[in-house]
């Protein structure tokens, strides 16, 4: 009994001796991690307001030589693109101003001509499967071999009508097409509103701009089924548009709206994450002022046998083109990038050789 009463006792006594101790000990305790975590807090926001000061400062110097680029345009491309006839490809009204602005330098690269295809949205909307399906029929018995191959029926309505536009514009097709047959294909698409042509299509074509819109400016107030069945329409489309353009070997640039500098969506990602990319140039910031200067000396570049994806988004290899027109504003974007003042945007051109000139066909 006086064992127990022992162990009992001394028990009581390890634990009021803890129990002092805590309390003892935890007033300074407390007190310095108090200070301790002020600290850090107090460390962390002066980092969090330097990032942001930072990123503001980034930001207009970013915008400044945006502007820059803008304001240079018509001297960087005075007379690069001379006697050249260019289509440019649209695909939605939410482009309208960006190919004002690039058909305005189209003109001062000294062009013979320029002409615009308008993709309607009846390529793609579920609700215009018959006028879909019409179209294809009257194409087959005027001439089935502009319609891209389809193993096994592998390619929507959407895809293949889509994929004719690039064979119609390619003055050298795979299968010679008599220039009476390419007006009456044409006269079909025009017909059943899937496109609308603004100016006059030259009887041979040298150079082609897709200026996209944002997949979410393609999209039109449906239920949710519908909205997926034209998402899948439009990529399906998108997708046979850039293969074909690809395959037709003429100098291309596929020009994006990246809403938030994202590049991850719509035709840009189709491009970039394929074997078309290989071929085709790309450029994005299409919405931005500099956006339509980017596709044009995309575009000059193409005739001379070089090819990139060009723009500020993640996927970019660099700003522009480096051709000898850009020099002084590369030189510009560099001094920023040195200063720490604008985005680093890589490495330069790759190059898919093509002639400069193309003969043939008519639109």
């Amino acid at each position: 009994m006086i064992d127990f009463r022992y162990h009992l006792v001394s028990l009581i006594s390890v634990f009021l001796a803890l129990a002092v101790g805590i309390v003892l000990g935890a007033g300074p305790l407390r007190e310095n991690l108090g200070d301790q975590l002020a600290g850090q807090v107090e460390q962390l926001r002066t980092e969090a307001e330097q990032l942001r000061n930072d990123k503001e400062d980034l930001a207009a110097r970013n915008d400044q030589l945006t502007t820059f680029i803008a304001e240079a345009g018509p001297q960087l491309v005075d007379t690069t693109l001379e006697g050249r006839h260019i289509v440019v490809l649209t695909d939605g009204d939410a482009t309208r101003t960006a190919v004002e602005r690039m058909n305005g330098l189209l003109d001062e690269a000294d062009v013979a001509s320029r002409a615009e295809v308008r993709l309607r949205s009846s390529l793609w909307d579920p609700a215009e499967a018959q006028t879909r399906a019409e179209a294809l029929e009257q194409i087959r018995a005027i001439a089935p071999a502009v319609l891209p191959s389809s193993d096994a029926g592998a390619l929507t309505d959407p895809a293949l009508l889509a994929g004719t536009i690039p064979t119609l514009l390619d003055p050298e097709p795979a299968e010679p097409l008599p220039s009476e047959l390419r007006s009456q294909v044409w006269q079909v698409l025009i017909d059943l509103q899937l496109v609308s042509i603004v100016g006059d299509l030259p009887e041979r074509v040298d150079g082609i701009v897709v200026a996209a819109a944002s997949p979410e400016e393609l999209a039109t107030g449906q239920d949710e089924q519908a909205a997926a069945e034209q998402s899948q329409n439009l990529l399906g489309a998108q997708t046979a548009l850039v293969d074909a353009l690809a395959g037709a070997q003429l100098p291309t640039v596929v020009s994006a709206v990246t809403p938030d500098n994202d590049g991850s969506t719509g035709i840009l990602r189709t491009v970039r994450g394929n074997d078309a990319g290989q071929v085709l140039s790309t450029t994005d910031r299409l919405q931005e002022p500099d956006g339509p200067l980017l596709s044009i000396l995309a575009l000059v570049e193409q005739t001379r046998g070089g090819n990139g994806a060009y723009g500020t988004t993640v996927d970019a290899d660099a700003r522009m083109p480096e051709l000898p027109e850009t020099v002084a504003v590369s030189g510009q974007d560099a001094q920023n990038a040195q200063d720490g003042s604008a985005p680093s945007d890589g490495g330069g051109e790759g190059g898919a050789d093509r002639d400069d000139t193309a003969d043939g066909g008519e639109g």
